[in-house]
């Protein structure tokens, strides 16, 4: 896939901050690594991300840093402080998508929320759904007993 239109091409940086081409051209030797070393851009090298282009008779390696990014840098000396984003919710867990009939899931709805009117914690559908499998499980673990025999 070519540089989406929100980055701004490796070589367009290098005009705009005056790096001679050669120079540009022996950093993409060395790929993000090389970009990253260069002094001028040292402080926003990490921010680089790598594209693929198709081209006759194979692919072509371009490089972009996003135009926020770069004027960010260029407005306050400073590279942009990036999130590492929401960690995530359910670790060591699998997830499952699955029907239900509509009359089953109603009154599974029904039930926890009736459950969730009578107690002081409330409990959303999906962690009710986790301890319903749960419970499934404990009352066949003869099943997987008995075929092990």
């Amino acid at each position: 896939m070519a540089i989406p239109r929100d980055f701004y091409n490796f070589f367009d940086i290098c005009k705009m901050e005056g790096i001679p081409e050669g120079t540009a051209k022996a950093a993409i030797v060395r790929g993000l690594e090389g970009i990253a070393a260069m002094e001028a851009l040292k402080p926003i090298g990490h921010l680089f991300k790598e594209f693929e282009k198709p081209v006759k008779g194979g692919m072509r390696k371009q490089y972009g840093i996003r135009r926020t990014h770069y004027d960010y840098w260029k407005k306050h000396g400073i590279p942009p402080k990036l999130s590492p984003g929401r960690p995530p919710k359910w670790e060591g867990a699998t997830e499952i998508r699955c029907y239900f009939k509509k009359e089953v899931y109603d009154e599974f709805k029904a039930i926890v929320d009736k459950a969730n009117s009578m107690s002081m914690v409330r409990v959303s559908y999906r962690d009710m759904l986790q301890v319903a499998v749960q419970e499934f499980n404990d009352r066949r673990r003869h099943i997987l007993k008995a075929s092990d025999s």
